[in-house]
């Protein structure tokens, strides 16, 4: 069942949090304080351009308050009764709302300042919202354990791609989509110099062991923020920006434990097999449709709430089961809608958290293999229909650039499921 979507009135006091990391939208701060209520749980903070944010107490504030409320409840409901059914309950987080003040979201935004990367500051925390989410703690500052000198462990896994488009409407000139995926691709954006990541992400959801331990050891070479190692709180990297035994205790113990649990998860089987079913149109097909149903009202210009995701997926897993290849019948808002629920799964991090790891210099062979651990998704909010002009630029982008870098098919690395 969804969380209650009333905010709950707790006392929040700024100096009981410290801040564990950021993205794009929000800011993570976990708590420290006694109270229990709160123990075991992160906040997450909406962020905002330093522009965007106006006089608290204006008429225009108070307007944005109320949507972004009104956004964060669906949200809520949105992963209940959206992402849990797609990838499986027991992988969505617990998730509530607690009211947060603008006296307490600025305090805070100024105790964390200093913390948070030179390249984040562009945006803080965005005082004008209401009431900010509560999720489950999945990076914790002490183990389980701490008897033993164990560590507190968790990986966060942010793959942003799990299959390649089978889709049948790609131009001519996009026909590397078929063979190259996102990621591997998006590199050559990413990266003008040509230094890509050797890292796949369809090697991760090969669901063969020895191929997802190597694809993590790639992905370790050069992680960014897509692959990120927690002890005990704070996020790791050796002095190469690397991950490896000079940072992360038990490194390719570690790495092999994680291969282990992403072959065994159904979760990443699901998530391969509903993003490549979701992305059945592409973006470059979609593009089109969606300015149809905008011209023909049959899409609102504003965002869709609950019941028009719940409508677009029930529909979408009828077809699914029927075995049905057949898109003809498929309405311009039901291929926007799935569309935007594959970038949506494209973006979620999943978390793995160890409940204690050893030291070095502890042997832990028994520890390592028998570790406890508890998995699960965040970053699952439903993403802007409006924002399907900017993907299929970026999209077209991704295209060209790699095609300038990698013109020859014959050279071209091909990614493999």
């Amino acid at each position: 069942m969804p969380a209650s979507k009333e905010p709950a009135d707790i006392p929040l006091a700024p100096g009981d949090w410290d801040y564990i990391e950021e993205g794009t939208e929000n800011v993570i701060i976990s708590y420290h304080g006694s109270e229990p209520e709160l123990q075991g749980w992160v906040l997450r903070l909406t962020k905002c351009d330093a522009s965007a944010e106006i006089d608290l107490e204006s008429h225009e504030a108070l307007l944005f308050r109320d949507k972004e409320l009104q956004r964060k409840q669906d949200a809520l409901e949105f992963a209940a009764r959206v992402i849990g059914p797609i990838v499986g309950d027991k992988y969505v987080l617990p998730q509530r709302l607690a009211k947060t003040s603008a006296e307490f979201l600025i305090q805070v935004r100024e105790n964390i300042e200093s913390q948070r990367p030179r390249n984040r500051l562009s945006k803080f925390i965005d005082a004008r919202q209401s009431a900010s989410l509560l999720t489950k703690e999945m990076i914790s500052r002490t183990p389980a354990d701490s008897t033993q000198g164990a560590h507190a462990v968790t990986v966060e896994l942010k793959p942003k791609c799990m299959a390649l488009p089978r889709s049948k409407f790609l131009a001519p000139e996009s026909s590397v989509k078929h063979r190259v995926c996102w990621y591997c691709r998006h590199q050559y954006t990413l990266h003008k110099d040509g230094n890509v990541s050797q890292f796949c992400p369809l090697e991760l959801f090969s669901g063969d062991r020895e191929r997802i331990a190597t694809a993590l050891e790639h992905f370790a070479q050069s992680p960014h923020n897509n692959f990120v190692v927690f002890v005990d709180g704070r996020s790791v990297v050796d002095e190469e920006g690397k991950l490896s035994d000079k940072c992360v205790p038990h490194w390719s113990e570690l790495r092999d434990a994680v291969a282990g649990i992403v072959q065994k998860e159904s979760l990443f089987s699901r998530l391969q097999l509903i993003q490549r079913e979701l992305d059945s149109f592409n973006i470059e097909s979609v593009l089109p449709m969606y300015q149809h149903a905008l011209e023909t009202g049959a899409l609102a210009t504003e965002e869709p709430r609950i019941d028009a995701w719940l409508n677009a997926y029930s529909e979408f897993r009828r077809r699914l089961d029927s075995g049905s290849s057949d898109l003809s019948a498929v309405s311009d808002c039901q291929a926007v809608l799935e569309l935007m629920l594959a970038a949506t799964l494209r973006d979620v991090s999943v978390l793995i958290k160890f409940d204690s790891w050893p030291a070095r210099g502890e042997t832990g062979t028994g520890t390592l293999k028998h570790s406890n651990y508890s998995i699960g998704i965040v970053d699952h909010d439903p993403k802007k229909v409006s924002n399907i002009p900017k993907y299929y630029r970026l999209d077209q982008n991704i295209v060209a650039t790699y095609l300038q870098h990698n013109p020859d098919e014959a050279y071209q690395r091909p990614c493999r499921e």
